[in-house]
This record gives structure tokens, sequence and C-alpha cells, in this order.
């Protein structure tokens, strides 16, 4: 007997007599986190987790409530809630709101957890990331952050139109951030690993790219103030795509508040840029096969050879802007409806990363932006000033690591300046997937 259709169908029938729509987001799942430290296990962490939110249509108007219990009662209290929310609300909306119709959805591969492992396994595994990073090099003083995780989830979406659709998704994940000392040098890097098969995590892979960065940085000299070309490095131009994410959503368009305004089927970059958001991408870390009201999931392109295609919609901003829907519909149980990307890639250029650092006499390869996105990118500009770690090459050589500079630029510029993609992406785990970004002419500023 499926309970919660159940208790659905029951509020169904109250917000019938309301004269009310109504639509259930149903999440839940498991984790278990652990963390080694000198061999020793030091957290272990297993938690349970579920929550209903409860958006209700009433005369135009949204209202949303949630709740952690699944309890008749408090189901039908969050309803009456959300309800209540609902007639509180005076937004003017120009379109009509509906919720989505029942419709076949997609199938998406390689999403769920694969085998079944034991705990003394998963133990094991973390255990070890520690130990290869201390092996791996002499340098390698400590692991200050490291972790093993397992996530295990469901989502199901419901609706008083008859929409009834669920799908279930999980991931094996492990990260290193050793911690590097030569000297008075000192330096600490990362990497993630992400699978759905225990066996398939390349911990092996992910410590030895974690050491190498972080030693590759030790006795790192500032870099002299000037004009260089620079390759971002895969793994941190997928940050470049975190700059941009929110540009191409049609609610932001609509507050004004995107770049992008304006500005479809215009040049926003250099003919590099091949941008798309395939929610189906197989094995994805944001695939899915609908969205978070409950629309099928599709490949949309939003950049084409530099000009802009598309922007992200959900069925409300579709109707508003008379958009094509693309089902980016993103909301969790305790927050209101928004738009947001699933699996952002941008297509590989033809150059391998030793060609890209040989095109110019000097060039910087940033391995790190070091500040973060949020301490060093303004959205409502594009202005990027932040801080940098890296290698400088001359004629393709490289000559010594590089700190204490600023990448001082606007990422609107940044994306019509680039001159080359590289030919591979970031062995880390992440939904955002950016290969290496030339660009040929940039300030930086350092001593």
């Amino acid at each position: 007997m499926d309970a919660i259709k159940s208790l659905f169908e029951n509020i169904c029938r109250q917000a019938a007599i309301d004269g009310s729509e109504v639509e259930l987001l149903l999440t839940g799942g498991e984790s278990l986190t652990l963390r080694y430290q000198k061999r020793q296990l030091k957290t272990f962490d297993s938690t349970q987790s579920q929550m209903a939110g409860l958006r209700v249509l009433y005369q135009n108007q949204q209202g949303y409530a949630y709740t952690e219990r699944l309890d008749e009662e408090s189901l039908l209290r969050t309803y009456r809630e959300a309800f209540e929310n609902s007639k509180s609300v005076k937004k003017p909306v120009a379109i009509e709101i509906s919720l989505v119709q029942p419709s076949k959805v997609p199938t998406v591969e390689n999403v769920q957890l694969q085998g079944d492992n034991s705990l003394d396994e998963k133990m094991k595994i973390a255990e070890k990331v520690e130990s290869l990073c201390l092996e791996k090099d002499k340098r390698i003083e400590s692991v200050p952050y490291l972790s093993f995780s397992e996530r295990k989830g469901f989502k199901r979406i419901m609706n008083s139109n008859g929409l009834d659709q669920k799908f279930e998704s999980g991931v094996y994940s492990a990260h290193s951030y050793p911690l590097a000392k030569e000297g008075e040098s000192s330096k600490m890097a990362g990497r993630t690993a992400a699978a759905r098969k225990l066996s398939d995590l390349d911990i092996e892979k992910m410590t030895t790219l974690s050491v190498e960065d972080a030693t590759s940085l030790l006795g790192a000299r500032a870099l002299k103030t000037g004009t260089y070309a620079v390759v971002i490095r895969s793994d941190q131009a997928n940050m470049v795509l975190s700059m941009i994410d929110g540009y191409f959503s049609a609610k932001n368009v609509d507050q004004k508040t995107s770049l992008y305004k304006d500005k479809l089927n215009q040049e926003v970059a250099s003919s590099k840029w091949n941008l798309i958001d395939n929610a189906l991408k197989s094995g994805g870390l944001a695939s899915r096969p609908f969205d978070d009201e409950g629309s099928p999931s599709q490949e949309t392109v939003l950049i084409e050879n530099g000009r802009l295609k598309n922007f992200l919609t959900n069925s409300e901003y579709s109707k508003k802007m008379s958009l094509p829907l693309t089902a980016h519909a993103s909301r969790s149980p305790n927050s209101e409806m928004d738009i947001a990307p699933s699996n952002l890639l941008v297509s590989l250029g033809d150059k391998t990363r030793e060609q890209l650092l040989s095109k110019y006499p000097n060039c910087v390869l940033i391995t790190n932006f070091a500040a973060g996105l949020h301490s060093g990118f303004k959205a409502t500009t594009g202005d990027i000033s932040m801080p940098c770690e890296g290698i400088l090459y001359e004629k393709g050589k490289p000559i010594r690591a590089v700190d204490q500079f600023i990448l001082s630029v606007n990422i609107i510029d940044l994306m019509k300046q680039t001159e080359e993609m590289g030919n591979s992406y970031s062995e880390d785990a992440t939904s955002y997937h950016c290969p290496d970004i030339l660009i040929g002419h940039v300030k930086l500023a350092g001593s």
C-alpha cells in the first residue's frame, strides 16, 4: 500500500473543496560520512532524513509550507499553512500559474549506487585516503581535510493534476586536502572523486593529484605585475561556470539581475565557447529525469559558438517571458520555486595543456583561485578580483611556482577574450565541466 499517495489524495480532496491546487515535493535519504586523522577514526556520522514541502496555488498566488513528519495530521496541517500563506500573498502576476500536467519522463542512466558493500569495506577506503597522501611525498606533513561519504536519496513529486513521479540517486565520494611543507614554505591543495560503484572510486588518482597540487606550489614567489597569457586549469575553470550560471536564469533576467538580459542571440563569448546544460547526462552528479515541479528533463544549448541561445526556465517563467520550457524548476521542500542548472558542460577544444602553455613566450597556469568564489567575484557587475596561485611558464617550460597575484578582469571580457579550450576535463567530481581556458592577454597584479 502506498501510504503517502493515499495521504496526498486526502489533501487533494481538501484542496478541491478550498478551490486550490496543490503540489507535494517529498525528499529523503541516507548519508554516511567517515573521517580518519592520524590513522584513527575521528568521525562516524550516519543520518537519515525526510521532508515534505507543499506548494498551493490559490487565485493565482503561491503559498509554501513544509514538514519533517509524514503522518496524516502533520501533512494536512502543512497544507492548511501553505493554503493560508497563498491567501496572504498579493503579488501582481501577469500570467496564469498552473501545475505541471502528467507526462512521460526520460530514463537517466547510472545515477544510483551499484553493488552492496559492507561497512568494513567503506571504512578501509576512508582510512586509505590519509595514508595514500602521506606515502606519496615526504613533504606532506598532514591531511587536515579529508573524508569518505556515501549518499543515497530519493525525490517524489505529486500534484492535484494527477502527476506522480519519483527517482532515486546515490554517490560515493572522497576528498583530500594535504598540507605540504618544505622549509618555511607550506601549501595546501585538494581534489575530490566520485563514483556510483565503490570499486570505481579512484582514490589513488585523487590523492596523487591533491599531493601534486600541494607540492607543486612549494617555494612559490610573488609574481611581478604585468600582462600575461593565462591558462586557467580545468578544475579552476569549472568555477568560471559557477560565476555565470545565474545569468542563464529567466527569473534573474526578468528581475534584471542577469548580465545576459537583452543578450539573447547576441555574442556573449568568443566562438570557442559552446555550453550546454544536460540534465540527462549518464552518470552526471546533477542528472535527473524531471525537474522540481515534474517537467521532463532535457538537454539545452545555452551558448553556441559564442552566441547566447537560450535561458533556463520553469513553467512560470516560460509562460511569463514567452520562452521555451527547459525544465529547470529548482526548489527543496523548505524553499520557494526557483530556477537552476543541472550538469553544465563546455565543449572540449583540440589543444593539450602543453600546447596552450606553449602558445606565448610567457604564460601563467592558474592552479588555484585562493580566495574562493564568493570573496572574489561580484555577480552584479561581473568583475573578478581573485587572489591566485599557479606556475609561471616560459616557452612552454615550467619556471617556478608563483603566488600573491590578483586576476582582475570582467567575466564577460574573459569569455570574449578566450582564444582556445583544452581537450580534457578535470578529474574532480563536479556537475560543472569546463576544459582549460587560454586567454592571451590578462593583467595580473602582483609585486
